[in-house]
Order: C-alpha cells, then sequence, then structure tokens
C-alpha cells in the first residue's frame, strides 16, 4: 500500500509542477515564491490561531506541519489526524497536499520515535 502511495504522490507532484509550469507560460512571468514546509513551533501559535480564524476552524492543538509561502503561514496540517485548515484568500487546496505528502513521507518516522 505504501508504494501505492509513493505512486500517487508522484504523479500528483508531477501534475502540479506542470500546473506550474503553464501558468507561468500563461503570465508571461515567473512569479518569485518561496514555499517552506515544516514542523509548527510554539512561535507559531498566534499564526496558527489567525489562520483557523480565517479558515472559520480550529487551531491544531498538538503537533503540525505549516506551509509557508515566502514566509507567511498559509496552511496547516494537524499530525494527529485533524483536519487541516489554509488560508481561504490563497491557493490552500495545492499547500494542503503537498503537506499530506511531506506528512507521509514522515509517518514511518514519527511511528518510531
Amino acid at each position: 500500500m505504501s508504494s501505492l502511495n509513493s505512486i500517487a504522490a508522484r504523479e500528483r507532484i508531477r501534475d502540479l509542477r506542470k500546473a506550474a509550469q503553464s501558468a507561468r507560460i500563461a503570465a508571461g512571468a515567473t512569479p518569485v515564491t518561496r514555499v517552506t514546509l515544516r514542523y509548527a513551533s510554539a512561535a507559531d501559535a498566534a499564526s496558527l490561531r489567525h489562520l483557523a480564524d480565517l479558515d472559520s476552524a480550529e487551531a491544531p492543538a498538538g503537533a503540525a506541519l505549516v506551509a509557508e509561502v515566502d514566509g507567511r503561514l498559509r496552511a496547516a496540517l494537524p499530525l494527529d489526524g485533524g483536519p487541516a485548515i489554509a488560508d481561504p484568500f490563497h491557493r490552500g487546496a495545492e499547500l494542503i497536499d503537498l503537506l499530506r505528502v511531506r506528512a507521509s513521507q514522515l509517518s514511518p518516522k514519527l511511528r518510531r520515535v
């Protein structure tokens, strides 16, 4: 089952890259955007609450992965299986997909801890 997830993740990443390339060509310019996926820290508490308020959801209470776009928190995925949250004013679905892929890569490591 793990290899099936891996194949699906690679295909999704390929599709996202293709869509991004098409968007750059259509726009005629390459936007400068940095996406960072990382574990949430205590310093993110206020940003997570703000993000949850924007999404009309609860902020993650435990461990979570977050996605930052150009240094701004745009999405979060609780590692306890809770629902993901994202800024509704930005393209959060793609970020949540990336967070889920990253969480699946980390899950064997998380189980060993």
